[in-house]
């Protein structure tokens, strides 16, 4: 009885650890994309007559393309992040895993322990 309790407790522990990276995930999600632009809006008008290489149009086009590419990217990360953690309750892979993996895996160990008697 105190074994499952002592589980549940573990499982509920990892759970609240689960959702504080994730609230700490979307906390540097925020920061960092605020910070991006604010460089998008403005530091590029700042130096855009100072520096030669700014005003490359191939490097505009690239810088301008990885501040925008950046947080879809990573909200794609954080979405899944954030999916893993409360649609799923953060179980663990072995959990998640689709039947047809776990039957395969199965298999595999079976062969592979048949080779190692044979041998």
């Amino acid at each position: 009885m105190e074994s499952k309790q002592s589980e549940k407790f573990l499982k509920a522990q990892k759970r609240v650890n689960d959702m504080k990276k994730f609230y700490r995930h979307l906390r540097v999600y925020v920061v960092i994309n605020i910070l991006l632009l604010v460089v998008k809006l403005n530091l590029f008008n700042w130096f855009k007559d100072d520096y030669v290489w700014m005003q490359e149009k191939n490097f505009s086009d690239w810088a301008s393309l990885n501040l925008l590419g950046t947080p879809i990217i990573w909200g794609i990360g954080l979405a899944i992040h954030g999916l893993y953690v409360f649609k799923f309750k953060s179980q663990t892979w072995q959990e998640l895993k689709p039947e047809f993996l776990k039957k395969w895996e199965k298999r595999q160990l079976e062969k592979f322990l048949r080779e190692e008697n044979e041998d």
